[in-house]
């Protein structure tokens, strides 16, 4: 056992290995006491009804042994490592006390109600006994809950969500029903009280052996996946049970439609999974668009693929929950397809501007966050709908565009961007040292670190470029990462008028001002 404790738990193979481990080795220890009671009462088992007798009472203890070995399985208060329930270690301790108490009850007087009857004694007075256990059962579960509720309150763990208030006040309602001969609603309330706490319980079972504990308190989305879809999965079975009753009983409620309610709420589980598991992908990718070379272009397309899923898998199930129930969905998507003709005749506007969205995006033409141009309209791109995309002008203007009227389309930011720096010298002034001049403005930006960072190569000084009466135009290419144009082409002026005023070498006019 202490092996098996100090065994190591940081994968999920490793806590499921554990946790069988736990409960073969302690289960084992019950077998091996009822196989050597057995034996023992094989051997001097004492005659007639005393050995009944003898034979009821080592069944008694084998009950409330494995009682405890389960509720010791699954609230571990000796060790939080081993814990499946998210519970602290003094309302674990009192989980484990309040079964043994309750085993311990319902063992000692269904034992003396069997007692009874093997002794000889009245029928009424058996079954007295046993109404009397069932009442001091339904009075004990409450007490239970309640002080586990209680230890949950002192700690700093949130307050117990209400269904666990139910899985005390469950049991007394069920044999009130069960007193007044409502047999079927009896069980109705035991298994629709029962299942939102038991499903609870074995989500949290499950994420525990999948992920390990939960020492945040906030979960990730892969563990409300496994935790929901533990919980869907044992929802299920409750309505099964609900459905079909009891082994061996016909309290069950018999509906004509259990298969197909059983194939609906499937079709349903199935769909509710594979949104969580696309959304949860989709949302991985949102979170790391930072370190992603594409980061834009994924903040562009991720959203709408989010929505495209949503939108297939609800149509999907809805059709599929259809055609369980016997609905003929081969006219209903004839009838769809007709309509959706007809919508297409009176709104080709819109099914022009979706298409075109579909393609320019295809295309890759621009994404959140780049600047673009399209007729009079630029702006910086904010975000899109379906038919439709928001640009930022600079003077801080929302512009709403349709997807279809968007025709050219100028993107200011993809990849580099190219800038024309003129100067303009008069006549009069020695070419060379105003070469000189540009040269070194030109070197003192390559050697600023923060400007060095912003320019994709080295800026060319491209000569004279043009010549009017008065001055002569000289140039210099460079090319940046879109958006620092500005900072740049401000940094290069302010070196070419420092050198210029160092080296006496004066400025001219523009051209068209000449």
């Amino acid at each position: 056992m202490q092996r098996i404790v100090d065994s190591p738990l940081a994968t999920a193979r490793q806590r499921f290995g554990a946790q069988a481990q736990r409960l073969l080795f302690a289960q084992g220890l019950v077998f091996s006491f009822a196989t050597g009671a057995c034996l023992t009462y094989l051997i001097a088992a004492p005659p007639g009804v005393a050995g009944v007798m003898a034979l009821d009472a080592l069944l008694a203890i084998v009950a409330v042994r494995s009682a405890r070995v389960f509720s010791r399985f699954l609230f571990a208060p000796g060790g939080s490592r081993l814990r499946l329930v998210g519970l602290p270690t003094i309302a674990a301790w009192r989980a484990q006390h309040g079964v043994t108490v309750l085993a311990l009850a319902a063992a000692a007087g269904f034992l003396l109600s069997t007692l009874l009857r093997l002794g000889g004694a009245d029928q009424k007075v058996a079954d007295a006994v046993t109404s009397v256990t069932m009442l001091v059962l339904v009075i004990l579960a409450p007490i239970v809950v309640g002080a586990v509720v209680l230890s949950l309150r002192s700690t700093d763990q949130r307050s117990p969500r209400p269904a666990a208030v139910a899985l005390g006040l469950v049991p007394g309602a069920s044999w009130l029903l069960a007193q007044a001969d409502l047999s079927t609603a009896a069980w109705a309330v035991l298994v629709l009280g029962l299942a939102p706490v038991l499903s609870l319980a074995l989500g949290d079972i499950a994420r525990t052996i999948v992920f390990g504990p939960n020492r945040t308190g906030a979960l990730t989305r892969e563990e409300r996946i496994v935790s929901r879809a533990t919980r869907n999965v044992a929802l299920i079975a409750a309505l099964l049970l609900l459905v079909e009753g009891p082994l061996g009983t016909d309290d069950g409620i018999g509906l004509p439609l259990t298969t197909e309610i059983v194939s609906a709420l499937l079709i349903l589980l199935g769909t509710d999974l594979a949104w969580q598991v696309a959304r949860t992908l989709i949302d991985r990718g949102l979170a790391r668009i930072g370190s992603e070379p594409r980061a834009d272009r994924l903040a562009t397309v991720l959203p709408a693929l989010r929505t495209v899923v949503l939108v297939t898998l609800v149509v999907t199930a809805g059709l599929s929950v259809a055609s369980t129930f016997g609905l003929r969905i081969g006219p209903l998507l004839a009838g769809a397809g007709v309509v959706g003709l007809t919508i297409g005749f009176g709104a080709q506007a819109l099914v022009r501007d979706i298409i075109a969205g579909f393609f320019l995006l295809l295309d890759d033409a621009f994404r959140v966050g780049e600047i673009i141009e399209s007729g009079s309209l630029q702006g910086q791109v904010e975000a899109f709908s379906l038919r439709s995309v928001r640009l930022r002008d600079d003077n801080g203007h929302l512009h709403t565009v349709a997807f279809g009227e968007l025709k050219a389309v100028t993107n200011f930011s993809r990849d580099w961007a190219g800038l024309e720096v003129p100067i303009y010298v008069p006549h009069g002034v020695s070419y060379d040292a105003a070469v000189a001049v540009i040269e070194a403005a030109i070197a003192a930006v390559e050697a600023d670190e923060m400007l060095s960072t912003l320019l994709i190569g080295t800026p060319r000084f491209l000569g004279a470029t043009a010549l009017s009466e008065v001055s002569i135009r000289l140039a210099v290419l460079v090319r940046t990462i879109p958006g620092s144009q500005a900072k740049v082409r401000s940094a290069l002026l302010h070196h070419v008028l420092s050198g210029a005023a160092e080296a006496n070498v004066p400025l001219g006019k523009s051209l068209s001002s000449g």
